[in-house]
């Protein structure tokens, strides 16, 4: 199903901008889904691409405090056999993004319908285990969404449950996010559904499958949320929270430069600039979304803005935002 007009003539989706819990802008624009249609607000839920990476190493972070995991043993003792390029690989690697993995673009054999279809996440995890590293462990800072589904993979392990259900009991629920899901799409009435050009992007459950890479569904209020839970302590203690944005790795910029310039990585965090000012960041990008979860210290502030149309989305909605 496709539109015949523009979902927006600038961008889809919610924003908002809060200080000490108070609202100091939401705004909303476009269309839940066909032009013409509902028009997008707080209340929907919308696909939080890769701002799952930030709870993937919340969970991680929160099991080496109750000493289930450790940052610098080898994946291999969890994991059993791995592949031989990844003997040495670390967990605090594979948050830190230098555990040698590369992206989805790195991975041999992957299907060309990747983007619209992802395969079962067994044959997926079957494709980057038999694909070559692009560095050796620790050497080099590589943005690697299959090297946070591994990680996943090891708190699955360490945890001996589904990797949702970990992050539902140490992250969702006490964090109070009731209208975030893991692993699982909401029912299609309750969702801002992607577009890409104006045109509808079929939804498919492939994403949602992949912690790290699409499995959470969530609003703004819900990001606020979390943020906000980061910083009270709600659920790390304060040393190990700060490990996410201490800066573990120069990146240099991510992406083209806009209103977001990433300079460094921590542990599921870009370190960098929004408008600016500097902030932790947490950008996503998946097919018909584009997200960005950030904090501006200087400023006290908590940006979120979800979009249900792809870039340059997230741009155009900081531009429109009066508070910043």
């Amino acid at each position: 199903m496709t539109t015949d007009a523009p979902v927006s003539p600038r961008w889809s989706g919610t924003a908002k901008v809060v200080r000490s819990g108070t609202v100091l802008e939401e705004t909303s624009a476009g269309f839940a889904a066909q032009a013409g249609g509902p028009p997008c607000s707080p209340r929907l839920r919308f696909q939080a691409g890769s701002i799952s990476k930030l709870v993937v190493s919340v969970v991680a972070l929160r099991l080496v405090e109750l000493g289930t995991l450790t940052l610098d043993a080898p994946i291999r003792r969890w994991l059993g056999d791995v592949p031989p390029p990844w003997e040495a690989v670390t967990l605090r690697q594979l948050l830190g993004q230098t555990s040698g993995l590369g992206h989805w673009g790195d991975v041999e054999g992957l299907p060309g319908t990747f983007l619209t279809s992802p395969p079962a996440r067994d044959e997926l995890l079957a494709l980057i285990a038999a694909s070559p590293p692009v560095s050796s462990p620790g050497r080099d800072w590589r943005y690697s969404g299959p090297g946070f589904l591994v990680a996943a993979l090891v708190v699955e392990a360490a945890a001996g449950t589904d990797y949702g259900a970990v992050a539902a009991e140490l992250v969702l629920a006490p964090a109070g996010l009731r209208a975030t899901t893991s692993g699982q799409v909401p029912p299609t009435d309750d969702v801002a559904l992607g577009h890409r050009g104006g045109e509808l992007v079929p939804l498919d459950e492939g994403f949602t499958r992949l912690p790290g890479t699409g499995d959470l569904w969530t609003t703004v209020d819900d990001l606020v949320a979390l943020n906000q839970a980061l910083r009270r302590g709600l659920l790390l203690g304060s040393d190990t929270a700060e490990q996410l944005w201490t800066p573990y790795a120069v990146t240099g910029s991510a992406g083209p430069e806009g209103a977001v310039v990433t300079e460094a990585y921590g542990y599921g965090t870009f370190l960098g600039r929004v408008r600016g000012h500097p902030a932790r960041i947490h950008p996503g990008d998946n097919p018909g979304y584009q997200s960005l979860l950030a904090y501006l210290p200087d400023q006290d502030l908590d940006v979120v803005v979800l979009a249900n149309d792809e870039a340059p989305s997230v741009d155009v909605a900081l531009a429109s935002l009066r508070s910043l």
